[in-house]
């Protein structure tokens, strides 16, 4: 006998309980992405993982809890998706000016298709366009390639408790201050602080959401790359306007 436990099959009591654990995980991540967290129930859970009721316990003390822990890990894989975008595209405009026409993808596979008929690397904000552009191409293709996880993280935390509504706040501005820093640096290389941080954080997720929840709705009409050449024509009118106006 040791501190971890007697073995089972070759297992410590350690790791048996931390498979388990990660059977109820993915249970709840399929049933909250399919059948929505409030037609869930523990037993359910359960059925889906292959455990008896007991084990559910074993690591979560409720069903809220468990949701937690999945939103925990939708936003982990999300964040991770769309910092990446906006990376990808960081500086990129001279690919996006070549690509005219064409495609053209990265590394990490955003697609860094220019919009027909618009010059990227001649527009005023060139840079930041491409970034933006980036951010949501990737949040566009991990909806619609992830429609379970997409599900929990755009209609099923909303409303649940106070405790995931801050939860799900908190998240939105850690991303969206991680948003602001990369766009800010790609863009002039310096770092954004305070207020004028956490509101362009907040514009970049509040848009985000918003356009995607619309989206996905639509049943992903009209088209991806579609949307996208919109909010690429809309972005540049906003950044053409502005210049205008600093001019």
């Amino acid at each position: 006998m040791t501190k971890e436990g007697r073995p089972y099959a070759g297992a410590s009591r350690e790791v048996r309980e931390s498979a388990r654990r990660e059977q109820i995980i993915a249970a709840g991540i399929e049933l909250f992405g399919t059948q929505g967290y409030r037609a869930a129930t523990v037993g359910a859970i359960c059925d889906s993982a292959g455990l008896n009721k007991r084990y559910f316990y074993e690591s979560f003390a409720t069903l809220e809890d468990l949701l937690v822990e999945v939103y925990e890990r939708v936003v982990a894989d999300l964040r991770a998706v769309v910092l990446a975008g906006g990376a990808a595209d960081a500086g990129g405009s001279e690919t996006v000016t070549e690509a005219q026409g064409g495609e053209s993808t990265t590394a990490s596979g955003a697609d860094t298709t220019a919009t027909p008929g618009v010059e990227i690397a001649a527009t005023p904000g060139a840079e930041a366009m491409a970034v933006l552009r980036g951010f949501m191409d990737g949040f566009l293709g991990w909806a619609q390639s992830n429609p379970i996880f997409a599900r929990v993280h755009l209609f099923e935390v909303l409303g649940v408790s106070a405790r995931i509504d801050e939860l799900y706040r908190r998240h939105g501005r850690v991303i969206g201050g991680e948003l602001a820093d990369a766009l800010c640096v790609a863009v002039s290389g310096a770092v954004l602080t305070g207020t004028r941080r956490r509101v362009l954080g907040d514009l970049l997720v509040g848009a985000g959401i918003q356009i995607v929840v619309d989206w996905v709705i639509g049943d992903y009409q009209p088209p991806r790359q579609e949307l996208l050449s919109e909010i690429e024509l809309t972005l540049g009118w906003v950044l053409t306007a502005g210049a205008i106006g600093e001019g």
